[in-house]
């Protein structure tokens, strides 16, 4: 599920996936391969893994629905899988981005400044032009408010410790489940996303 809600909302919003339900797998794989060829950043074993997924609970006949998983517990996240799965599609596996299309998420200010703004953009996603440096990024990212409070924070952590910690003050602390919480519970659009983000990007 993860897996399919990040590389599915890299195109398009996910009630595309919610119409489309029902379909046999034979038209989910031909969906899939259009997204591919769109340049959805999908190698082939992900290529396998999403099309059983959506074949099985998408499909003519679904499973039961199964009860709501309970929250992870902060100490058996693992924050690098989740940034593998969820953002370095995009990001790149060292945080890095791509020019003129996805910005860097390592040695970046503006992250280490307020880690609620990137809390923000990973629930409500960010659209809107940013400066970075002598960059301009102006592409859109959608949320992925499928992870959990824990899950959220874990992954904020995770862009902080790893790819900014040089730039971390002395006194940093971790952002809580509890923080990730209270922004979910105040949702913003995109655009508003980006009212939030500090003053302080290279």
């Amino acid at each position: 599920m993860d897996l399919v809600f990040a590389k599915c909302q890299i195109c398009h919003d996910l009630t595309y996936l919610v119409d489309t339900a029902g379909v046999d797998a034979a038209t989910w794989e031909g969906i899939l391969s259009d997204m591919i060829d769109f340049g959805a950043p999908v190698n082939e074993e992900e290529r396998e893994v999403i099309l059983n997924y959506l074949s099985t609970y998408l499909g003519p006949n679904p499973p039961a629905e199964e009860a709501p998983a309970e929250q992870a517990e902060a100490g058996e996240i693992d924050a690098a899988q989740v940034y593998a799965t969820n953002c370095a599609g995009c990001h790149q596996p060292e945080g890095k981005g791509l020019a003129g299309a996805f910005p860097p998420l390592a040695n970046n200010p503006a992250l280490v400044h307020d880690p609620t703004y990137a809390a923000r953009v990973v629930l409500f996603g960010l659209f809107g032009e940013i400066q970075m440096g002598e960059a301009t990024f102006n592409s859109a990212m959608p949320p992925v408010a499928h992870l959990d409070d824990a899950t959220v924070a874990a992954l904020v952590n995770y862009l902080l410790q790893t790819f900014n910690a040089e730039l971390l003050p002395e006194d940093f602390e971790p952002l809580r489940p509890e923080q990730v919480a209270e922004l979910r519970a105040n949702p913003l659009d995109a655009k508003e996303v980006l009212k939030h983000r500090p003053a302080a990007g290279p």
